[in-house]
């Protein structure tokens, strides 16, 4: 009989309404007494709690019996079986209940403020959305806090740290989707992974935000299959080997001018420490993947009939000329891709920037378009293996 309850304490529930932080609280306290894991079966609803996942090999699932990843009404609800664990922190604003924590730039150790941070090894999901609501609507926990533009906050600055941009007050209305507008835009990660988070494994999950969504140390190896990818401005980011396998991803653009998505931005380093250029791990492999807009259920879509969502769309613009990035057996829906497909935005002037080949780490192979109009410095492969002898297939990104 011990032993029977054993087995059982190993698998925990979360219902709506409770908290999954307390099942995380239970699950520290299994591996700390007795080193084994948790698998955490979560009923569906929202979750609005910012988690850290730091017990290794922790896996979350959706506990419905038909799992969905769906989103409706602009992106403020989910679909009745999905579950989404969300948060509201966003860069450029000083929450009240953060107290003291300074909320800019490396000095708030969530990377990034993601919702879910990931430090521990062998994390496992499946059927999840994880969100960061801060560009997509203003959510009841938002709306119960106060907050002030980062800059006009009483909190300790250098001259040199004090933030210049002065961020718009925020509407307090729940479900408000004026955050979309490009004026609202600003960094915050829906899920994030420090260099310790080896071999995380994603399944059928969705990632959703607007700018910086989904972003990993130097050192995070992370396989994710199939979901979506969902984002506007370099949203797919840092120096992790990711392995993206058949997903969707979908650009959150809304037709406002100006309005442009970079999917991947790619660098060697950590947030959590230096640059590592002299010893780069693997970047990112996106492989058989599928592009296309955001639709109505998802996003707030722009009016202007003069403005157009048509090739808005990169494949990468690097974050440090190093970093690598490979797209393989790409396709798109008809005219979101820009026939240039790749960016220097982030690395031009920047220290080693050689204009003549400024991101030479960047790859591509059989695109829908046959990878056709790409820029000079982009090396487009004749046969599926890379210059170094590295064959591009998803295992050896795992």
């Amino acid at each position: 009989m011990k032993e029977f309850l054993c087995i059982l304490a190993l698998v925990l529930h979360v219902h709506s309404g409770e908290r999954i932080n307390d099942a995380l609280d239970s699950a520290r306290t299994v591996y700390a007494e007795r080193g084994e894991r948790t698998t955490i079966l979560i009923e569906p609803g929202t979750y609005q709690e910012e988690l850290t996942i730091d017990v290794p090999g922790l896996k979350l699932k959706n506990a419905s019996r038909h799992p969905s990843i769906a989103l409706r009404d602009h992106g403020v609800h989910c679909d009745e079986n999905a579950v989404r664990i969300t948060w509201y922190y966003g860069h450029g604003y000083q929450y009240a209940s953060m107290g003291q924590t300074v909320n800019y730039g490396g000095r708030r150790t969530r990377r990034w403020n993601a919702s879910v941070l990931v430090t521990a090894p062998d994390f496992y999901a499946e059927n999840i959305i994880f969100e960061n609501s801060f560009n997509l609507y203003v959510s009841e926990r938002e709306a119960q806090d106060s907050l002030v533009d980062i800059s006009q906050s009483d909190l300790p600055w250098t001259e040199k740290e004090r933030p210049k941009k002065v961020m718009p007050p925020r509407p307090k209305e729940v479900g408000s989707t004026e955050v979309q507008g490009k004026a609202y835009r600003e960094r915050a990660a829906a899920i994030s992974f420090t260099e310790t988070a080896k071999n995380a494994h994603l399944k059928n999950c969705r990632a959703v935000g607007r700018q910086d969504v989904l972003y990993g140390d130097q050192g995070a190896t992370i396989y994710w299959q199939g979901g979506i990818l969902q984002g506007g401005v370099d949203f797919i980011f840092g120096a992790m080997t990711l392995a993206v396998d058949r997903a969707l991803i979908i650009a959150n653009i809304n037709g406002e001018k100006g309005d442009k998505c970079y999917i991947a931005a790619g660098r060697s380093g950590s947030d959590g420490g230096g640059q590592q250029l002299d010893n780069p791990s693997r970047g990112m492999l996106f492989y058989r993947c599928h592009i296309r807009l955001a639709n109505e259920d998802e996003l707030v879509i722009s009016d202007q009939q003069s403005v157009v969502r048509d090739q808005m769309v990169w494949l990468a613009r690097p974050w440090r000329w190093w970093g690598e990035t490979v797209w393989a057996y790409t396709t798109w829906d008809e005219g979101v891709l820009n026939p240039e497909g790749w960016n220097t935005g982030l690395v031009k002037g920047k220290e080693g920037y050689n204009p003549e080949n400024p991101c030479p780490n960047s790859y591509e192979y059989r695109s829908q378009d046959g990878t056709k109009n790409r820029p000079a410095w982009v090396t487009v492969l004749t046969r599926p293996i890379l210059p170094d002898g590295t064959h591009i297939r998803v295992s050896n990104w795992r």
